[in-house]
């Protein structure tokens, strides 16, 4: 049993997945300690009941998974046995530049109130897309998800030596690449039915194609109990083990030793009179961006590492989310809204107004009440309703409820946006991602780096230091939970010998039982 001293800093999915392999691949749990900045395990994976007596969770973090994610499906169905169940978000209708239409009738010129060019009319928003990246990338059909006898690794080395006009994809920006192939018009309105500022900004135009090609293939799912279950599973599993997991334990210093034969990490655990010294042998960052560039900042053994010139390469995103409940469905009245929602699927609408994307949850069975996933928007509509709270987020409150004028405004966005008028919800919530000590929803590769060179790096970014970097921010599917688990897989099998797990090869595909 290897009694290697190693702490763990951060106590999300990454971290904690991090923790339970080495504890399966015989490390010893008193050896390992993870630490956690805030009060509760599951990062930016976080369910929550709106009532106390609701079955319905409101997901403030990650929603689905798709059987194309090997170790995230993996661990839920062979590993933990957790409740899935299988759902299809489905679009329903778009109120765009003042106009109510059905997603279907994106296809139709005389309804879509963009100008498209000729070449760019006729077609549902996926075929724009596809025709936009075919542009890029003429030969992308050949491979897979559209050709079921190729491989994900086969569409990634086309992707990644594909030229356009000369350059690597990875070296555009996937906005710059949009303005070549297709409209303005075109590219806003593919921005605006989808809702979403940041999917068609100008991030790394590899990544980018990859996200809406290659991500969006399978099956999908969610926790029926909330996807926090994954993360407090791994927990409850690590402490009956016999790991520490420190809650309200945030890292804040890191010191280099000189030693031969010592401990390499002297580090300092906390602020003010609770800080504490603690030594470790190897040290895990499963951080986003935000903290590992403030722990940077503060330790000057790190400033002058190959860690701090990567930490460029990425950029955090602004996203928040409005959850509302009300006492009845309302929208299934809606004569040309979402109506009722079909079995397995989320209802989702789409607008230009603030609050960009509106789910339909559906009724929980406890209450009877209506949840609303209300708003759930990125990029500059961040800034619109971060500044309607009480505090004008000047706080830096993470999660907090919602006041009395984003209720009014978020009302007045449904009224307007369903063409009937809203009623009152009896209960609001807001999550500010973008603040501390996550900065952002998710992580974006930067334009001019090959993403999958530096992302195994980070598994050690410093050959002359055990110091390895791992979660969702610097993996190869940013966005996703399987992107963190990933990032902490390759570090595992590449720096601390572990083999891949027995159940990760029957995992991707098997469905859920009945």
């Amino acid at each position: 049993m290897t009694e290697e001293k190693v702490v763990i800093a951060g106590g999300g999915v990454a971290g904690l997945y991090t923790a339970w392999r080495l504890v399966n691949a015989g490390h010893a749990p008193a050896s390992i300690e993870l630490l956690e900045a805030g009060d509760r395990v599951g990062g930016r994976l976080w369910s929550i009941q709106m009532r106390s007596d609701s079955s319905l969770p409101a997901e403030l973090g990650g929603m689905f998974l798709n059987d194309q994610q090997p170790l995230v499906y993996g661990l839920v169905r062979q590993v933990f046995d957790l409740d899935l169940a299988p759902v299809t978000p489905a679009p329903d209708f778009a109120w765009l530049r003042g106009k109510r239409f059905s997603i279907e009738q994106f296809a139709d010129p005389d309804i879509l109130p963009y100008q498209l060019r000729p070449d760019e009319q006729g077609l549902s928003y996926h075929a724009l897309t596809l025709l936009a990246i075919e542009r890029m990338a003429p030969e992308i059909k050949q491979y897979w998800p559209f050709n079921p006898a190729g491989s994900r690794e086969q569409s990634l080395a086309y992707l990644r030596n594909h030229r356009f006009e000369g350059r690597l994809l990875c070296d555009w920006g996937f906005w710059n690449l949009m303005a070549r192939v297709i409209s303005n018009e075109a590219w806003q309105a593919l921005r605006d039915v989808v809702s979403t500022y940041t999917l068609f900004a100008n991030w790394n135009a590899l990544d980018a194609i990859v996200s809406i090609v290659l991500e969006q293939a399978g099956k999908w799912y969610r926790l029926a109990h909330g996807y926090q279950q994954l993360p407090e599973r791994l927990a409850a599993a690590l402490r009956e083990a016999g790991v520490k997991i420190n809650l309200s334990s945030p890292l804040h210093l890191v010191q280099r030793l000189s030693r031969r034969t010592g401990p390499a990490f002297s580090l300092e655990v906390g602020v003010g009179p609770d800080a504490r010294q603690i030594q470790a042998d190897r040290l895990v960052l499963a951080l986003p961006l935000m903290p590992i560039v403030k722990l940077v900042n503060r330790s000057p053994d790190l400033q002058s590492s190959p860690l701090a010139a990567q930490l460029k390469s990425i950029r955090a995103l602004p996203a928040c989310k409005i959850f509302l409940t009300f006492d009845q469905p309302w929208w299934r009245d809606v004569p040309d809204g979402p109506g009722k929602i079909q079995p397995d699927t989320y209802g989702v609408s789409h607008t230009d107004l603030p609050m960009r994307q509106c789910y339909y949850l559906g009724v929980d069975e406890a209450s009877g009440q209506g949840l609303v996933m209300a708003s759930y928007a990125d990029g500059t509509a961040v800034d619109f309703w971060r500044a309607l709270a009480d505090d004008n987020g000047h706080a830096g409150k993470l999660e907090s409820t919602l006041s009395r004028r984003a209720i009014t405004e978020i009302q007045s966005e449904l009224s307007e946006m369903h063409g009937v008028e809203v009623p009152p919800p009896t209960g609001g919530l807001f999550i500010d991602w973008a603040k501390a000590p996550f900065g952002g929803g998710w992580h974006n590769w930067q334009p001019g780096y090959k993403s999958w060179e530096i992302a195994p790096l980070m598994a050690r970014p410093d050959p002359a230091l055990p110091l390895h970097v791992c979660g969702e921010a610097f993996s190869e599917a940013q966005g996703w939970t399987e992107g963190a688990l990933g990032s902490a897989e390759t570090m595992l099998q590449k720096e601390f010998g572990l083999k891949a797990p027995a159940w990760l090869n029957d995992s991707a595909g098997s469905p859920p039982p009945n």
